[in-house]
């Protein structure tokens, strides 16, 4: 594969955001820098460059925007539910379901990828997040240990080997030529080394940082004793709880995915919202109701705002998107570097493990961790067979560095939904993951050598 000089741009702006990121810098500016020089170079003409900067920041945010819908409208229930004391009621009897930040971490993970495993990560962060956050709050865990365990479990351990809904596997066993069986059953040794590693040191690392003062957990207040609560609020306590779980079930046996689970919850929220706001307002509903959408709008946009140009540079990354902004034959140019990195691999199984994985993690980088499985699979297929070790092992290990990385766990515009929901900043989560994402996949990387 020959690379152009547009390659080498992409991949030195790729290197030095991830620097920046490293060293807590902000790195909007130069991913903005990024795609306008990227836009020149590609097309020849500096009309086209200036041009590309708006087209990349509007496609990132039509590929954005069913999330951050989702996110405005859960936002503006819950602070409808906050507002007429529903919350309080609703957790009142889980109060002390965990206790100390030990339990909440574990407990909030567990929950979060088990419910991630039959819905996908996404729609189970608006089932979930509501839900648990305060509970785990009350428990003395930070906003940020809450979002690194709903990340880690859902976005990474869930996801990663996609045992229910099996659409990671079925992808990466169809471009390795193996059967899914053998994809899932190479994933699990490899899902369990990435799993473990990275969210127990995960935990180590922010129960260090809580011992030292760097991070704190925030205070809940207690609703007074003596409150009176609403008809709204009781029904609300009763019937939202409900109605997210018979939102799940409704899911797993519709065997709705993705965007469809996703416009499921968000159309259950919606009614909610408003039966609730009818209920507590009477009459004067419609102002509640644009009053609370209009706070859920802004709270999604402020977290979404900075993540836009971000994204808008590393879509272009992507041979799916890369067109719709730099025009039709655009290449992905992740794609096109994972190859010609591939192409340069010495064939031994050391070697072509350690850059199995590498590329996946490359091709995650433009937020979705599915759009790296393709090309996983056929490197192994392509180097695993020459020199004889299993190809299914080789495109398990693929899987887990392209769904890891781009699945949501490394990169701020893959984290968004867990980020909009617990309102931490996702450069902050994603940077509280690197380290112990890291180490599990090198664990999961040395598991498969092993195995190979």
């Amino acid at each position: 594969m020959t690379l152009t000089p547009s390659h080498w741009i992409y991949l030195a702006v790729v290197v030095l955001v991830i620097i920046g990121m490293a060293m807590r810098r902000g790195v909007i500016p130069l991913c903005i820098l990024g795609t306008f020089v990227l836009g020149w170079v590609y097309s020849g003409h500096f009309v086209f460059g200036v041009q590309t900067l708006f087209n990349a920041s509007m496609t990132s945010a039509s590929v954005l925007l069913e999330i951050i819908l989702i996110i405005a409208i859960m936002i503006a229930l819950l602070r409808l539910l906050e507002h007429i004391g529903a919350d309080q009621l609703l957790l009142r009897p889980f109060r002390n379901l965990f206790r100390g930040p030990g339990m909440a971490f574990w407990g909030t993970g567990v929950i979060k990828g088990i419910v991630s495993a039959f819905v996908w990560p996404t729609p189970a962060t608006m089932i979930v997040g509501p839900m648990m956050i305060p509970i785990a709050l009350r428990a003395g865990l930070p906003i940020l240990g809450i979002a690194m365990a709903m990340n880690l479990f859902g976005h990474g351990i869930a996801l990663s080997g996609d045992f229910v809904i099996q659409g990671a596997p079925k992808l990466t066993s169809a471009a390795a030529g193996v059967t899914v069986m053998d994809i899932m059953r190479a994933s699990v040794p490899l899902v369990i080394a990435t799993g473990l590693v990275s969210t127990v040191l995960a935990y180590l690392l922010l129960r260090r940082d809580m011992r030292r003062g760097r991070i704190s957990a925030e205070a809940v207040p207690e609703a007074p004793a003596e409150r009176v609560y609403s008809f709204a609020a009781r029904f609300a306590a009763i019937v939202v709880p409900l109605a997210f779980l018979a939102t799940i079930a409704a899911t797993i046996a519709l065997g709705l995915r993705g965007g469809d689970a996703t416009a499921l919850i968000g159309g259950v929220s919606l009614l909610l919202f408003l039966i609730i706001a009818f209920l507590e307002h009477g009459l004067t509903a419609y102002e509640a109701v644009m009053r609370y959408l209009q706070a859920g709008f802004t709270f999604s946009i402020r977290i979404f705002a900075p993540v836009i140009p971000i994204a808008g540079f590393f879509f272009m990354g992507s041979p799916d998107v890369a067109p719709q902004i730099l025009g039709k034959g655009a290449p992905g140019y992740l794609f096109d570097l994972g190859k010609a990195l591939a192409a340069h691999v010495p064939l031994s199984a050391v070697p072509v493990a350690i850059i199995v994985v590498l590329v996946g993690v490359i091709a995650g980088l433009d937020g979705s961790g599915f759009s790296g499985l393709v090309l996983v699979g056929t490197l192994a297929q392509a180097l695993g067979t020459p020199i004889g070790v299993n190809v299914a092992v080789l495109a398990a290990l693929g899987q887990m560095g392209s769904v890891w990385s781009g699945g949501g766990t490394l990169v701020p515009w893959g984290v968004l939904d867990i980020a909009g929901v617990t309102g931490c900043s996702p450069e902050d989560l994603t940077r509280r993951n690197f380290l112990p994402v890291i180490c599990g996949l090198a664990a999961a990387t040395v598991v498969a050598i092993v195995m190979m």
